[in-house]
C-alpha cells in the first residue's frame, strides 16, 4: 500500500511532462503545430507549461478572467442605472481567486487524474468525469470561492459562512449543468497540457455571454461567472441562467 501510495504522489508532475513533451513533434498528440510566429507562441507556452505547470496555469488564467471581466464591467456599463467607472477591486479579486484555484488546485487535480487514469477510453473518461464533478466541484471549487473570492471582496467571514449556506446548493447545480458537458468534451478530446486552458476559455465565453445578457436586459449589475474552473465574482438579478443574489 506504502509503495503504491509514494508512486501516486509522485506520478503527477511526471505524468504532465511526459503527456507535455508530445508536444515536439507533429501526430504523436494528434495535434498539428503552426507556423511562423504562432509556432513560436505556443513553442513557449508549451515549454513554460512542460517545466513550470502551476505558475503556467496560473498565469494564464489570471489573465484570462481579468479580461473576461474587464468586458463584463464594459458591457455592464450599458445598463440604465450601472456605475461609471472601472472596478479594480472587483477585478483584482476575481483574477487572483480564478489564478490560484486553476494554477494550484485544477492543475494538480488534473494531473493525479492522469496518472491514476491515463487512458481516454470511455471508462475512463467517465470516472475522470464522476470524480472531478461530484467530489472536486462540490467539495473543493465551491466552498473555496465563497472563502478565497470573498475574504478578497473584503466580506466578513460571518458573512460569507451565510452566503455559503443559503446559495450553495443552487450554485452548485448552475455549475453542474455548464461544466459536465464541457468536461466531457475536455476529457474526450483536450490533451492534458491543455485542460486548464480549456477550462478557462469555457468559463471566459460564459462570462461573457451571461454578461451581454445581462445589459441587453437592462440589469444595473453585470453577470460576472467565471466558474471553474473559473471564478463567480457577483450575482444578478435575472433568472434565465440561474444566477442568484
Amino acid at each position: 500500500w506504502l509503495k503504491t501510495s509514494i508512486n501516486v504522489v509522485g506520478a503527477p508532475r511526471a505524468a504532465w511532462h511526459s503527456a507535455a513533451l508530445g508536444m515536439a513533434s507533429d501526430g504523436k498528440d494528434g495535434w498539428k503545430h503552426p507556423s511562423g510566429s504562432c509556432s513560436g507562441i505556443q513553442s513557449f507556452y508549451d515549454e513554460q507549461l512542460r517545466r513550470r505547470p502551476h505558475f503556467t496555469n496560473f498565469c494564464v488564467s489570471m489573465v484570462i478572467s481579468s479580461c473576461a471581466d474587464f468586458i463584463a464591467q464594459l458591457l455592464a456599463r450599458k445598463a440604465p442605472g450601472s456605475p461609471l467607472g472601472f472596478d479594480f477591486h472587483r477585478n483584482l479579486a476575481l483574477c487572483v481567486t480564478c489564478g490560484v484555484y486553476n494554477g494550484i488546485i485544477l492543475t494538480s487535480w488534473l494531473q493525479a487524474l492522469w496518472s491514476v487514469l491515463p487512458g481516454t477510453d470511455m471508462k475512463s473518461i467517465m470516472y475522470k468525469l464522476g470524480a472531478t464533478q461530484i467530489f472536486l466541484q462540490p467539495f473543493v471549487y465551491v466552498p473555496f470561492f465563497f472563502l478565497f473570492h470573498g475574504m478578497m471582496m473584503g466580506h466578513s467571514f460571518l458573512e460569507i459562512i451565510g452566503r455559503l449556506q443559503q446559495e450553495y446548493l443552487a450554485l452548485l447545480v448552475r455549475l453542474w449543468s455548464m461544466f459536465m458537458p464541457t468536461r466531457a468534451l475536455m476529457f474526450i478530446m483536450i490533451p492534458l497540457r491543455y485542460q486548464v486552458l480549456w477550462d478557462s476559455c469555457v468559463s471566459f465565453a460564459w462570462q461573457l455571454m451571461l454578461s451581454s445578457f445581462d445589459a441587453g436586459h437592462g440589469h444595473g449589475q453585470a453577470a460576472s461567472w467565471s466558474m471553474s474552473h473559473s471564478i463567480t465574482s457577483r450575482s444578478v438579478a435575472f433568472t434565465a441562467f440561474g444566477h442568484l443574489r
